[in-house]
């Protein structure tokens, strides 16, 4: 048993103690020698902190994706909206020339309009290839009559000896089924002879 009235032991962390240690590492801190830093540590920081100037295209997609506000005072709504007509309207000329392209009546003189005929309902889509056209059938689209699931195009060609087939779907080519003479293509195949003579029209 501890005897009533034994002191107990002290400890030296007093106070005082804890004064004379910050004291001390206090003095120690002035003894550290100042050390300038070296030249190349501020570039490199700000070399690695200035930010990267995004590339043009990833900036134009940011830019689309947020939300944009637009306003226009009435004199420029109203050239806008006239600019828009303007574009619409040379839009649908250009469609409706090259849908017409084959119209009846003659582009240039000395041409007559010859009227094609196919009948093959169970096609897709048909169209004329031939030496008039180098064997390109864009802009020779035939029109199909839903009447009576033929197939037809109107050419406007000068007079002359040509050769011709038609391409059905994009893929398959055979030669007019109604045409009056056939010519060996050189491959194996035929194609359909169209002669244009002086007459006003001729339909196969």
């Amino acid at each position: 048993m501890m005897e009533t009235g034994t002191p107990l032991h002290q400890s030296n962390s007093g106070p005082e103690w804890e004064s004379e240690d910050l004291l001390r590492i206090s003095r120690q801190i002035r003894q550290i020698p100042y050390l300038d830093p070296p030249e190349i540590l501020v570039p490199s920081v700000l070399k690695v902190i200035r930010q990267k100037r995004l590339p043009w295209w990833y900036r134009m997609i940011r830019w689309a994706r947020s939300p944009q506000s637009f306003s226009f005072t009435p004199l420029q709504a109203a050239s806008l909206a006239a600019i828009l007509i303007l574009i619409s309207s040379a839009g649908a000329l250009y469609l409706s020339r090259n849908e017409h392209r084959n119209a009846f009546q003659p582009r240039t003189p000395g041409e007559m309009p010859i009227t094609l005929t196919l009948n093959m309902p169970e096609a897709r889509s048909v169209s004329v290839v031939g030496t008039f056209n180098a064997w390109d059938e864009k802009g020779y689209e035939m029109k199909k009559d839903q009447r009576i699931g033929a197939w037809t195009l109107v050419l406007h060609l000068p007079a002359g000896h040509y050769e011709y087939a038609f391409m059905l779907d994009g893929k398959e080519i055979i030669p007019d089924p109604r045409a009056d003479f056939y010519e060996d293509d050189g491959f194996g195949n035929q194609n359909a002879v169209l002669i244009v003579g002086n007459h006003d029209d001729r339909t196969t």
